[in-house]
């Protein structure tokens, strides 16, 4: 739980690699000590040997050998040197810094061997209470100057041992690198402390203020904002945080106006619906009982009679009248639905059935593709038969000329809707009122209430639906009605 967040991450891959770094320096450099002290060792032991061979040889001449028993002791107290013997040829030593050990005779694994082998010299190392002892061997050849005290015939005069050890170097090294690991130790806990501090300061904080920046602009508070955000990665981020959330601020503020007056022009709208519905209800019989006058007058009059002609108009003119305010108490009116499984196809057929059968059908061509499996749709079944036969008339009406109408219906699986298309090849509708078909009262026709297309759009978005058009003027329109497969959510 603690590694998910990104400043305990970022601290303890800090520390890592630093610690990793430092570890692995102290390593190597360790080894680069230990291994120049073992060097410094295997010289120590040679040249310990060329020293007590030059004092020999200068005291043999001098006749004073015995003072080697003082000198050697003085310098096993060298750095390195731990111990400094002459071996006679029968292996009792005659000289050595210890002087409790002289006239006893030396024993050792790899003496033996030593003198029966041909090298002049053997240089080894040995591991002893966790120290390094490098053991030098060397033979003292019967030279000509020895030859006046020695037996010439005898090659070899005796032998030189010489061992130094790493004790104190090592010892003191470990001391050094062990003062040392603790400095490292407090390095890295104040790089650790320092990087904590600089991530808190540079990363942590202006991090924490996108994050609660963020939650409250995520709540609707578009009102927040970072100050003072810094010219680095994040306060180009915090920068841009800012901006978003003053357009969205601004946006805001102008989708709640819009609301608001969207809301009381529908108020409006409302108010003025009843009363035009009460309007057109008042007119509505006083409409009828004049046309109901005027056909019982009509037929007093003879056939022959201007009057009738004059009488006939003004019942055409008072039907149009009682048609309009039909159509506007109908688009008034909220009529509750009435919904059942219903067939799509049903419908359909039952429409074309009807429509083939008037007179204009003749010219224009009708071409069905229903989908045999289509499923049923929970509907109104007589509002919507009431939409689909204003759009099939409508893309009858549009084909003066006489013209194609296809007619096609499928199940859209992935969205679990059923969709009707009714495509027509008339004339179209002209690219600069395709916006206002679904308005209320808008229409091109001569003899239309502009009400149809808007009770069609009404019924369908109360069926959770949709209904949309695509139209090129002088190739045709088709509108594409699309039903939920299930219940509709707003029955």
């Amino acid at each position: 739980m603690v590694f998910r967040k990104l400043r305990t991450r970022m601290i303890a891959h800090i520390v890592w690699i630093v610690s990793s770094v430092i570890l692995i320096s102290f390593f190597l450099v360790y080894r680069f000590h230990s291994t120049s002290i073992r060097d410094h060792l295997k010289n120590d032991a040679e040249q310990a040997t060329e020293i007590v061979e030059n004092m020999l040889m200068e005291m043999m001449q001098s006749k004073t050998p015995e003072l080697l028993n003082d000198l050697l002791p003085k310098l096993a107290l060298l750095h390195h040197i731990e111990m400094l013997r002459i071996i006679r040829p029968d292996g009792e030593i005659a000289f050595s810094s210890s002087p409790a050990e002289v006239n006893k005779t030396f024993e050792a694994p790899d003496f033996s061997k030593f003198i029966s082998s041909q090298q002049s010299s053997l240089l080894y190392n040995v591991r002893e209470d966790n120290n390094t002892y490098f053991i030098k061997f060397r033979k003292i050849e019967n030279r000509k100057p020895c030859q006046k005290c020695h037996d010439p015939r005898q090659p070899i005069n005796g032998f030189f041992f010489v061992k130094t050890s790493d004790r104190l170097s090592l010892h003191s090294l470990r001391t050094e690198f062990l003062s040392l690991g603790f400095i490292a130790i407090g390095v890295i806990v104040f790089l650790s402390l320092a990087t904590y501090l600089l991530f808190i300061r540079s990363v942590d904080q202006p991090v924490q203020k996108l994050k609660k920046a963020m939650e409250a602009i995520e709540k609707g508070n578009f009102s927040v904002r970072i100050d003072h955000p810094a010219k680095d990665e994040l306060g180009q981020l915090a920068t841009g945080l800012n901006s978003m959330a003053r357009k969205l601020q601004w946006a805001q503020k102008h989708l709640i106006e819009h609301h608001e007056r969207q809301i009381r022009q529908a108020e409006t709208l409302a108010k003025m619906g009843e009363l035009a519905a009460g309007l057109a209800h008042e007119i509505k019989n006083p409409i009828s009982g004049i046309v109901f006058a005027l056909n019982s007058i009509i037929r007093d009059i003879p056939e022959d009679d201007k009057r009738r002609e004059i009488f006939e108009e003004i019942i055409k003119q008072a039907n149009r009248v009682e048609q309009n305010l039909e159509a506007l108490l109908s688009y008034a009116k909220q009529t509750k639905l009435e919904c059942c499984p219903t067939d799509i196809n049903s419908i359909i057929e039952r429409i074309l059935l009807f429509i083939r059968q008037q007179p204009d059908m003749e010219s224009i061509k009708v071409t069905s593709r229903l989908d045999r499996e289509l499923p049923e749709v929970v509907v109104d079944a007589k509002q919507i038969e009431q939409v689909l036969l204003n759009l099939i008339i409508n893309a009858v009406q549009a084909m003066p000329n006489g013209g194609e109408l296809t007619i096609s219906t499928q199940y859209l699986r992935q969205a679990d809707k059923v969709q009707i298309i009714i495509e027509d090849s008339g004339i179209g509708i002209p690219e600069d009122i395709q916006d206002k078909i679904f308005q209320p009262f808008f229409t091109t026709k001569e003899k239309g209430t502009g009400l149809g297309l808007t009770l069609c759009k009404e019924i369908v978005l109360k069926h959770s639906g949709n209904l949309t058009f695509e139209s090129r003027p002088g190739k045709g329109t088709t509108f594409i009605m699309e039903l939920p497969a299930g219940s509709p959510e707003t029955l």
